[in-house]
């Protein structure tokens, strides 16, 4: 009879950490699969970013997207047509770009999504003086749907 009193709490623990939702490493948000495919596209959009492929990038967008801006920051909206000429002009501008990308949240419901992030851009401009490195950081939120399957950016670029 000891021995089931012994076992009894240790039972209990094991119950309890069972049922604990499982965490995508490195954050408080439960690996669920559609969260790891949100997170894959953000994780996509960084590796596009950094290669300076504005393709990759649009790829990751829907057809749909759109961005009011921020007029705190001179920031215009952005449909899906401006985005196609911004970021290859955004690009175009660059010499290297690196991206940190601190998870904050994520958020999936249905077939919308959105990502909390906090970002540290480090980018080398071209300039007819030579190169010159800036780093700039923010909030960011990456807001996403699900379309034919595929998770989408529609704002957030």
């Amino acid at each position: 009879m000891h021995k089931v009193v012994r076992l009894a709490p240790l039972s209990a623990a094991l119950c309890l950490c069972a049922c604990a939702p499982s965490l995508i490493p490195g954050t408080n948000i439960t690996d669920k699969p559609d969260t790891r495919a949100a997170l894959d596209v953000l994780s996509k959009y960084k590796i596009a970013s950094e290669a300076l492929d504005s393709d990759a990038v649009l790829e990751l967008a829907a057809s749909t997207y759109f961005d009011n801006g921020s007029a705190s920051r001179t920031h215009q909206p952005v449909d899906y047509e401006n985005l196609k000429t911004a970021v290859a002009a955004e690009f175009e501008k660059l010499r290297a770009l690196r991206m940190d990308i601190t998870i904050k949240d994520a958020r999936v419901q249905g077939d919308k999504a959105e990502i909390d992030y906090f970002l540290v851009l480090h980018f080398s401009l071209k300039l007819p003086s030579g190169e010159k490195w800036h780093s700039e950081s923010d909030d960011a939120r990456l807001t996403l749907a699900k379309m034919g399957g595929k998770w989408k950016v529609t704002s957030g670029m």
